[in-house]
Formats: structure tokens, C-alpha cells, sequence
């Protein structure tokens, strides 16, 4: 039973009309010339992942360590950096499209979005390991870390429908602001969220702030406006402690004309459970 006032005619609409390939297409289509990726990745964003697990990732057994990429959609790119410090990664997401993208690429097969360039870029421009054998490396690493695509569903009382095992590490991008429709239900969201790690665990987040919609196709879809501020608050009530907040405005041109999105900046929050 939902334990938020969900619009199930919305989650619906989401189901059907939600156009993954051109969602990946769009926003994280392969690129090549420049070391800098187009549009929605950021140098940012993937540096503050790849700092947070080198910085905390002995605070857990990475033979044994379990991560959950919560409403991570098709999306593997924030996955990159974490699966050298992880045993397991239980990719959830919400639509059938959306795993069914994740299954493809896990499996190399015909069809499967290409993530080649994705992979390079974090492995030899963010992490400054340099050669075309550590990116494939790291490609076939984090096919094998992906053990479970599941669905999801943040407004269920258990969120992934089936009990499991308290994970070391969730993830979440660039995905509570655009299914939660009020700030009350984005601290409910979190709450659940940080009840699913282990005591001492880690709630790792990305934010686009002060956003109120982005576009896939002609399809304009709600986003949650949200600020810094708003985040760390929800965060802290959920029962964490904050060990990053940090803010990257965007660029003046998205200021200036807000065409897909009218994001501010990334955010990028990452916070421990407290002990019991």
C-alpha cells in the first residue's frame, strides 16, 4: 500500500509514455573529440563520486560491500566509479523499459545503449588512470559487479518490494526531485531511503537544484524544486550525518536558456547512518 498520496494515474503515464532510449540518446549519448561529455554528465558530478569512494571506502569490506542504485532508470554511468570498492550493485529501476536497457548492456547484447565513451571518460580524464585496457577493465568489472535489476517504487512501503539485506551503500541521481510532488514527501522518500543501509551506512545523492521540470521528446516532466539548504535538512531528519554538500552552478548558457531542464546547479550530498 503507498504510504505517500501518490497520483497513480501519474505513475502510469510514467510507465507508458516515458521514452528510454530517447532519454539516453538525448542525454547520455556516446561522444567522442572532446575529454569534456556533453550535457547531463559533468566533470562535477563524476569527480565528487569517484572522491567519495576513495575517501570512504574503507570504512566497509569491498569483498563483501553491497550498493543499491535506487531509481538509477537505464542509467550506469554513476555506477563507474564506485565498482572497484563494491562486491555487489542491486540496480533499481522503476519502469520495465528501463532494466530491460540495464539487462542488454550487462549482457553485451545487440542493441544495448553504448557506454564506451561514459566509462573512458571517468576512468581516464576523472580518475587519471590512463589506457584504453583500464576503461575495458573497468567496463567488464561493473557488468559482473551488477547482480540484481529489480523494480522499484519509492512511494510502496518497501520500496523494492521484496525484502533484502541491508546494503553498505545507496545511491540515488537525479531521481527523488522528479517523482516526489512535495517537499513532505521528499523527506518521506529519504527516510526510507537511509532505512535500507546498514547502521553506519552510506546515502550517496545528486540533486538538480531549484528545478521545476526537464523534457524527453515533447514530454514535459515535473521536477521537485529544491535547494541545498532543503536537502541537507531532509537528510539530517532522516538520521545521517553529513559529510559532503557541495554545489556546481550550472552553465550560463542553461541560465540563460532553459530549454530541457531549468536546473540551477548540481548538487552533490553524501551522508553516514548513524550508529545504533
Amino acid at each position: 500500500m503507498s504510504t505517500l498520496p501518490q497520483d497513480k494515474s501519474e505513475g502510469k503515464s510514467y510507465q507508458e509514455e516515458f521514452d528510454c532510449k530517447f532519454y539516453l540518446n538525448k542525454y547520455y549519448a556516446p561522444f567522442t573529440g572532446s575529454p569534456s561529455p556533453p550535457n547531463i554528465v559533468t566533470y562535477f558530478h563524476c569527480k565528487q563520486l569517484h572522491d567519495f569512494y576513495t575517501k570512504h571506502s574503507s570504512k566497509w569490506n569491498s569483498k563483501t560491500a553491497r550498493l543499491l542504485e535506487f531509481g538509477g532508470g537505464a542509467v550506469i554511468t554513476w555506477l563507474i566509479s564506485a565498482a572497484p570498492y563494491i562486491d555487489q550493485v542491486t540496480l533499481a529501476a522503476y519502469t520495465e523499459g528501463e532494466r530491460k536497457e540495464i539487462e542488454l548492456w550487462k549482457h553485451g547484447k545487440e542493441g544495448a545503449h553504448d557506454w564506451s565513451s561514459h566509462i573512458r571518460y571517468i576512468v581516464n580524464e576523472v580518475e587519471h588512470v590512463l589506457g584504453d585496457d583500464a576503461w575495458c577493465e573497468r567496463e567488464d568489472l561493473l557488468r559482473r559487479r551488477i547482480t540484481n535489476i529489480i523494480p522499484c517504487d519509492i512511494f510502496c512501503d518497501n520500496p523494492l518490494f521484496v525484502k533484502q539485506e541491508l546494503f553498505e551503500v545507496v545511491q540515488t541521481n537525479l531521481c527523488l526531485e522528479v517523482t516526489c510532488r512535495t517537499y513532505e514527501e521528499y523527506k518521506v522518500a529519504i527516510k526510507k531511503l537511509v532505512g535500507l543501509l546498514k547502521p553506519g551506512g552510506f546515502l550517496v545523492m545528486c540533486i538538480d537544484e531549484c528545478a521545476s521540470f526537464y523534457m524527453v521528446g515533447n514530454k514535459k516532466w515535473p521536477s521537485l524544486y529544491l535547494t541545498l539548504e532543503q536537502v541537507k535538512e531532509a537528510v539530517i531528519e532522516a538520521g545521517t550525518e553529513i559529510l559532503v554538500a557541495e554545489r556546481d552552478p550550472a552553465p550560463l548558457v542553461q541560465l540563460q536558456n532553459p530549454t530541457d531542464t531549468d536546473y540551477k546547479a548540481v548538487l552533490v550530498v553524501a551522508a553516514r547512518k548513524r550508529e545504533l
